[in-house]
């Protein structure tokens, strides 16, 4: 070759070569992008709030005459039995001839004998209810295992039975109760009607109920005044929980929803059950000082009495609302989202290169998004994408 055009061409090897460095220099390095997979899996949308435990009937004790109460033996937390002597009162004397008093006393008795008459058919009509419905849940739970019928009747027919369950069990409360009120009753006539040589007579004041005392407001022997209260009483057997949720969220809660009830401090996560929404909300203020419109929502305890043993009335728990559930759901991370006019759309990575799509979003839970048209299983799609990202910039995975 000719030295000449071998130098010419030697030249023109180290230009290109330079051209296709600083090309190489200047070229924009791919940017680093997180990534996430579409996939199927099981999904769920829940509701969480916080919530408080109380027992479903609560008795106060209250003084049936006024008089001089005896020191009270007891303390909070002390476990009772009906028919117990929980305290007693040394009436005062009675003024002569106190007919206004008498007839409070018998107005009192008239009162007390009606409640009891009224508790007793509630009981009854309490009890052929619950009857009935235990009878409609075996039926339904029958016909659900032949295939008839859907998960929402029978949830709908297990949740009437335990409601009714629940009407008895209060309405037997109410038996003791207005059993108890009578008796009370009865005392207030007989020392109205006691002359000031029977004074020196105590009266002992009986719980009415099992239980444990949740409240001794005062156990210093002290006077006091017909109908004040001495002591609470309750089962802590018959807990339930209170949950105040706001109202958007209450409108998609519907009664015998699934509740996980966490963070109460034992080592398991309970199980629930709605029982009650009430119909009627209240204002409550925010921390950050907004005005909320709660409702309160009533949540059975569904799990094993020993699994839960430990709590107490008005303990603080986690509810967990399950609303909605899906088993072989198409999803994807919510981060990937973002709106696009009146769509939502996101960039998936396909060969080195991002690609704007616009999707059809279902159901969104914290973390992930329902997919329901635009995307395949498999695909990767850009998480947290920034302003620098656009259709067909080249992208590279962080991973």
């Amino acid at each position: 070759m000719d030295p000449r055009r071998k130098k010419q061409l030697s030249i023109v090897i180290v230009a290109l070569l330079i051209v296709a460095g600083l090309a190489y220099g200047f070229w924009p390095n791919p940017i680093t992008v997180d990534t996430g997979t579409v996939r199927r899996e099981p999904m769920e949308l829940t509701i969480e709030e916080e919530g408080k435990t109380r027992v479903k009937d609560k008795y106060v004790i209250s003084a049936p005459v006024s008089g001089m109460l005896q020191r009270i033996q007891f303390e909070t937390g002390d476990h009772v039995t009906a028919g117990m002597n929980v305290a007693r009162i040394k009436p005062s004397a009675p003024n002569l001839l106190d007919e206004r008093q008498l007839a409070i006393s018998n107005a009192r008795l008239s009162a007390a004998e009606a409640a009891l008459d009224q508790a007793k058919e509630n009981l009854r009509l309490a009890k052929e209810e619950a009857s009935y419905n235990e009878k409609e849940r075996i039926r339904v739970e029958n016909l659900h295992k032949n295939g008839v019928g859907t998960d929402q009747d029978l949830d709908r027919a297990i949740l009437a039975d335990r409601r009714a369950q629940a009407n008895k069990n209060s309405a037997e409360f109410g038996v003791k109760i207005a059993e108890h009120e009578l008796e009370s009753a009865k005392a207030s006539v007989q020392w109205a009607q006691h002359s000031q040589s029977n004074t020196d007579d105590i009266l002992e004041i009986q719980s009415p109920v099992d239980g444990y005392l949740l409240d001794v407001p005062n156990r210093s022997e002290r006077p006091v005044l017909t109908g004040e209260s001495l002591i609470e009483v309750g089962d802590l057997k018959s807990l339930e929980i209170r949950v105040d949720v706001l109202s958007s969220d209450a409108v998609q809660i519907q009664p015998s929803t699934k509740v996980r009830i966490k963070r109460w401090g034992g080592d398991c996560i309970l199980n629930g059950r709605v029982r009650v929404i009430e119909p009627a909300g209240y204002t409550k203020i925010s921390a950050l000082g907004v005005e909320e419109q709660r409702v309160p929502i009533i949540v059975d305890i569904t799990s094993n009495e020993k699994d839960w043993s430990r709590l107490g009335d008005s303990y603080r728990v986690v509810a967990e609302f399950i609303i909605w559930t899906g088993e072989n759901v198409l999803q994807v991370p919510t981060s990937a989202l973002f709106r696009s006019s009146d769509d939502w759309a996101l960039f998936t990575l396909e060969n080195g290169r991002s690609q704007r799509k616009t999707v059809k979003v279902g159901h969104q839970s914290g973390l992930n998004a329902e997919i329901l048209d635009g995307l395949k299983e498999g695909e990767t799609v850009l998480t947290h994408p920034d302003e620098r990202i656009e259709d067909g910039v080249r992208v590279k995975s962080r991973k």
